[in-house]
């Protein structure tokens, strides 16, 4: 789903810097955004400075991962964007920021149902979207919760790009785990992924 970038921090930052954002929480009002940011013309500090001069960041707590590059949590204010996925069988995948003041979000959504509801939402919001694709699959959930967190952490972050972008000892300390506990979390998601492709029996 292609949607217009909402008049806050994201359409403000990406007309200088790539946001992708990894995860979205919204609890009492305040908005959570796990989020990676970069940019070829900005420094890390200069993005920071940029985030948290926005109307509506109420905070930014960033890390660097390298010259270009930061990745952490940013909460603003209530988004309107946000807040339609509420009470819906609806999770955010990925969303990454494109031309023209445009962000390509996509999503698990629990059926057409949902969808219908979704959409009526965000136009309810007077959200401009457009609907790219539509792929119907049904599977079973092979992993647990924070296996699926865990390996899409490691993915975002760049773990299995060659060469890598983080290491594993590295994630580990921003997971807060030890990198033998992490290695073999990551293992099992591996085998549980392929498994699931290849049609194999689990072990």
């Amino acid at each position: 789903m292609e949607i217009q970038n909402p008049a806050n921090w994201v359409g403000s930052l990406a007309e200088s810097a790539r946001v992708k954002i990894v995860d979205v929480k919204e609890r009492k009002g305040v908005v959570e955004d796990f989020v990676e940011l970069s940019s070829e013309s900005l420094s890390p500090e200069e993005i920071l400075s940029h985030l948290r001069a926005t109307t509506g960041v109420l905070s930014a707590d960033m890390t660097k991962v390298d010259r270009n590059r930061v990745f952490g949590m940013v909460s603003t204010h209530s988004c309107p964007i946000c807040s339609t996925f509420a009470g819906l069988n609806c999770f955010l995948i990925s969303a990454d920021s494109r031309d023209g003041g445009k962000m390509e979000w996509r999503l698990l959504i629990g059926g057409d149902t949902d969808l219908k509801e979704l959409c009526g939402r965000l136009d309810a919001n007077r959200v401009k979207y457009n609907i790219l694709e539509v792929s119907h699959r049904v599977q079973k959930k092979e992993m647990t919760a924070r296996q699926e967190d865990i390996l899409r952490t490691a993915l975002d972050l760049g773990y299995f790009e060659f060469p890598k972008r983080i290491h594993l000892e590295e994630l580990a300390d921003k997971l807060g785990i030890t990198p033998a506990t992490l290695s073999e979390i990551l293992r099992r998601a591996e085998k549980k992924v392929l498994s699931s492709h290849f049609g194999t029996a689990k072990g």
